[in-house]
């Protein structure tokens, strides 16, 4: 992992997978249905800093397609999927080494023990329906990748992610002979970006782009059909340290830039229903409260995120 997180700091890659659930990932691992034949792979791609992971990241991972943006785009159009397509087909933990807002401060995780958690976070997102083993003593995990990118932007690692997909996708299917008898169809891969809601905030601000018209022409690329084709599920939850009249203004504002976008199915917000999870769950509380010693962080993140926490002192 450290030499491919090397690679992509110098640039000499945009992209780089350091961890696949199994070799045929974004694929199915088990063969699907003959009726079943996939011309999309929906991949769901939580891009965080993961520094650490928290319930809120799992609870973000774990939920499923909006049942519209099913009908729209993210579902597979057969009627033998209802049960498949209520998950995505595949799942990419994305950690980002240039970022537009967070840059690497004293006291954090170092982008190698962010992807070890990543590792163990990974291991708790269980198998959508679709992925389930037949044979039920195998472990079934979910069809996940980690990857790390050279883009501080949504619309730069949708590009980037893209055009790596397609790449590795084509590379999983044999090469079409004469004697098959028909072209194999290839599936392409389909993006649906999972945010908080203090993200969706950034996506929409006009300071990250040239101009507000700008902003509007790179995003109507971004989820354009015609363009890169994504989508984005966004958690409701209360932005951090913001006043409440503060916070109901931003979200006005936020919702009113997207929605254009909303009412294309391109933008849905979704509730994160979780025991674990309330609406302040955030990384930044994590670090905050290790640090004070408040030992109350413990119920913010899994067992093994926690474990790994106290096992390498971070934080404190």
């Amino acid at each position: 992992a450290l030499k491919l997180l090397q690679k992509v700091q110098r640039r000499e890659s945009p992209v780089e997978l350091v961890y696949t659930s199994h070799e045929r990932w974004p694929c199915p691992r088990l063969p699907i249905h003959p009726q079943l034949k996939l011309d999309t792979i929906r991949i769901s791609v939580l891009d965080s800093s993961f520094n650490p992971p928290t319930c809120a990241h799992l609870a973000l991972a774990n939920s499923r397609p909006p049942r519209y943006t099913i009908k729209s785009g993210l579902g597979t159009g057969s009627a033998l999927a209802s049960v498949a397509e209520l998950d995505y087909d595949a799942k990419l933990l994305l950690l980002s080494v240039r970022n537009a807002d967070k840059a690497l401060k004293s006291g954090d995780a170092t982008y190698e023990q962010r992807l070890e958690m990543m590792y163990l976070f990974s291991k708790d997102m269980p198998a959508s329906v679709s992925q389930c083993p037949e044979d039920k003593s195998e472990s079934a995990h979910a069809n996940v990748a980690i990857a790390i990118v050279d883009e501080p932007t949504f619309v730069g690692k949708a590009v980037v992610l893209r055009q790596f997909l397609h790449a590795r996708i084509s590379s999983l299917y044999p090469p079409a002979t004469a004697l098959d008898g028909m072209a194999i169809s290839i599936p392409g891969p389909r993006l649906a970006f999972l945010l908080g809601f203090d993200t969706l905030v950034r996506l929409l601000s006009p300071r990250y782009y040239a101009s507000e018209a700008a902003m509007m022409d790179v995003l109507r690329l971004f989820f354009s059909p015609a363009g890169d084709d994504c989508y984005v599920v966004c958690a409701r939850r209360k932005l951090a340290e913001v006043e409440h009249s503060v916070q109901e203004e931003v979200e006005a504002k936020t919702l009113s830039a997207a929605r254009g976008f909303i009412e294309s199915e391109r933008v849905a917000l979704i509730s994160i229903d979780a025991d674990s999870v309330d609406e302040q769950t955030s990384s930044s509380q994590v670090r905050t409260k290790v640090a004070l010693k408040d030992e109350t962080w413990r119920r913010l993140v899994t067992p093994s995120i926690a474990n790994y926490i106290i096992q390498n002192n971070l934080y404190v």
